[in-house]
C-alpha cells in the first residue's frame, strides 16, 4: 500500500535532493582544493552529489512533462 504524503512534502522532495547534491559536490570540490588532492571519500561525495542533482532534476522534469500532457488531454477531450 502506498503511503500518503502531503503536497508540500511531495513538491519539496526533488528540491531537497538537488540542494543536498549541490552542497555535497561543493564540499568535495572545496575540500579537495584546500588540501590539494582528491581522496576516495571526496571523489565518492562528488559522484553522489552529482547523482542527486541529476535525479532531482529528472524528477522535476518528469513531473512538469506529465502535468503539461495531462492538462492538454483534459482540455482536448471536452
Amino acid at each position: 500500500m502506498k503511503r500518503w504524503s502531503s503536497d508540500s512534502v511531495y513538491n519539496a522532495r526533488p528540491w531537497v535532493m538537488v540542494g543536498c547534491g549541490i552542497v555535497l559536490c561543493t564540499w568535495a570540490m572545496v575540500m579537495s582544493v584546500m588540501v590539494g588532492e582528491w581522496t576516495t571519500l571526496r571523489g565518492f561525495g562528488c559522484f553522489v552529489g552529482a547523482a542527486l542533482v541529476i535525479a532531482g532534476g529528472a524528477i522535476l522534469q518528469l513531473r512538469q512533462t506529465y502535468r503539461a500532457n495531462s492538462k492538454w488531454r483534459r482540455t482536448t477531450q471536452r
